[in-house]
């Protein structure tokens, strides 16, 4: 009951049709033009004129380069660190600090027995297992099936969950689901595991904000040359806020960008 008043969140809300990523797919829509899908960047080169980005067509191989007046670089920042750039030393030293945390997730199609049963309507149940807690869908409240989240452990926790195999983790998260609502276990079907640190280009959930010092905090909200960094680990936010943490730190990056443009040409509006 005390979940709604944590500042860090709010109370269930139902999701776009389809998923979160129904909100970037929606941008695209109106970006095609600009996007460009299958691009592994190599190398970041910034000065005061302009930016240089390198990258490799995943699909044709080939390597291409694109330079600007600006760049906004939201690679996460543990991946970042491994990219060539002429960032300074002081620059690459901060972002050699933000390290990501650990997350699992193992999900299972199932007939919304909590719904039918138990009168649970989205939401979260917690528990003392490795799985830590149970996450119950917001999206089509009534139908005939559900994607209940049942296993959604973080830090020191994911880390030893991640080791055991697959078999293991399912089984883990289906005793989990036993335990709170008894008799119900067997209806779960078709589960997916997910551990961050194993996704390509992310490789973390987010950033473990209390390792990185302020300083440095402060250091990577600055621009090196034309080229400004933005991501959800750049705004003071917390977990349960990602996005709206990424776009606060977008938005800070554009204002600033727009500020700069118009010293270097006076009277013109950016």
């Amino acid at each position: 009951l005390v979940f709604d008043e944590i500042p860090e969140f709010s109370s269930t809300m139902f999701q776009p049709v389809g998923g979160m990523d129904r909100i970037p797919y929606a941008f695209y829509e109106h970006l095609k033009d600009a996007v460009r899908f299958n691009a592994e960047v190599s190398d970041i080169q910034t000065s005061e004129q302009g930016s240089r980005i390198t990258y490799r067509d995943r699909i044709s191989g080939k390597t291409q380069v694109l330079s600007a007046d600006y760049a906004i670089v939201t690679v996460p920042l543990p991946l970042l660190a491994k990219l060539p750039t002429n960032f300074t030393a002081p620059f690459k030293q901060a972002i050699q600090t933000a390290q990501s945390d650990q997350a699992n997730k193992v999900a299972w199609q199932a007939p919304r027995f909590w719904e039918t049963d138990f009168n649970i309507y989205g939401g979260l149940s917690y528990l003392d297992h490795e799985v830590k807690g149970l996450w119950y869908p917001s999206d089509r409240l009534n139908s005939a099936q559900g994607i209940l989240v049942a296993a959604y452990n973080t830090s020191e926790s994911a880390q030893a969950f991640s080791q055991k195999s697959l078999a293991e983790q399912f089984a883990s998260s289906r005793q989990a689901v036993e335990l709170l609502h008894p008799g119900h276990s067997a209806k779960l079907q078709k589960p997916v595991a997910i551990n961050w640190s194993k996704v390509s280009y992310s490789k973390g959930p987010w950033i473990v904000n209390d390792e990185v010092g302020e300083s440095a905090y402060r250091l990577l909200n600055e621009p090196q040359g034309r080229t400004y960094l933005a991501s959800d680990a750049l705004a003071h936010g917390g977990v349960g806020i990602w996005q709206n943490s990424a776009a606060d730190s977008a938005r800070r990056i554009v204002s600033l960008i727009g500020r700069h443009a118009e010293r270097q040409q006076p009277g013109v509006a950016a």
